[in-house]
Order: C-alpha cells, then sequence, then structure tokens
C-alpha cells in the first residue's frame, strides 16, 4: 500500500513543451521590473530617512570616501552608480509602457487578436527603447 508513495513520479511535462511567447515574456518582465522598481523606491526612502537623521555621520562618509578614493576607485563608484541608474530609467520606461499597453487592452479595447498582442508586443519594445533614450541621453551629454 506505501510502495506507490516512494515510486519516483515524473514532472509534469509541461515546462519543456511550452514555448514562450512575447506576450508571456512582457507579462513576467512587467512583474519583475515592478516589484524591483518598488524595492528601488525604499531604498532610496531608506537612504534619505537615514541621511535626515545622521547628516553630520554622512557628510563624514562623503569626504572620507572623496579624500581616501583613488582615481580608479572613483572612476568605477561612478560607473557603477550611473549603470543603476540607467537601469532604474530603463525599467520605469518599460513598466510605463507596458501598462499604457495593458491599459489600452483592459479599457478601449473589447477584444484582442494574437497578431495585435504580437504587434503591441514589439512596440512596447520600440517604445521602451526610445523613451529610455529620451530620458537619458540629455543626462549623458551633460
Amino acid at each position: 500500500m506505501t510502495d506507490h508513495k516512494n515510486r519516483p513520479r515524473p514532472l509534469s511535462p509541461h515546462l519543456t513543451v511550452y514555448k514562450a511567447e512575447y506576450s508571456s515574456m512582457l507579462s513576467i518582465y512587467h512583474r519583475v521590473t515592478g516589484i524591483l522598481l518598488a524595492v528601488c523606491l525604499l531604498l532610496i526612502g531608506l537612504i534619505y530617512k537615514v541621511q535626515a537623521y545622521n547628516i553630520e555621520f554622512f557628510a563624514l562618509f562623503v569626504n572620507f570616501l572623496s579624500a581616501n578614493a583613488s582615481v580608479s576607485f572613483s572612476l568605477i563608484l561612478n560607473i557603477l552608480v550611473l549603470f543603476v541608474v540607467f537601469a532604474i530609467v530603463f525599467m520605469l520606461a518599460y513598466h510605463m509602457s507596458n501598462g499604457i499597453r495593458h491599459f489600452i487592452w483592459d479599457y478601449v479595447l473589447s477584444t484582442v487578436s494574437k497578431e495585435h498582442v504580437k504587434s503591441t508586443s514589439y512596440m512596447v519594445i520600440i517604445l521602451t527603447f526610445v523613451i529610455f533614450i529620451c530620458l537619458v541621453l540629455p543626462v549623458y551629454i551633460s
């Protein structure tokens, strides 16, 4: 009677057979970027909260880093900060453009066809890069 519980059972084949589509991948990325943007917002708020209470310590820490930092460390730190800012801007641009698409699907269109899903998926990707470049280019130039 307990023999059937100990037998290894096969895994569900849907994971190996399933072909990921644009809409499903964009939906997953939309959720991931939403979570990451919320975490970034919480971290930025936490940094400002700590900075508000310990302004003298924060000023000493920044002065210590700038005075004792070598050129390579300072360059690496600046590149890291620039990368994080660009990643946040890219996630924001993607999340916003895909959110607009879902808003149009939910409140403007009554039915959505497969061709419409595929074409709007490409439009979301293109709009993401356009918004990202428009937001980053003025910062990068100056």
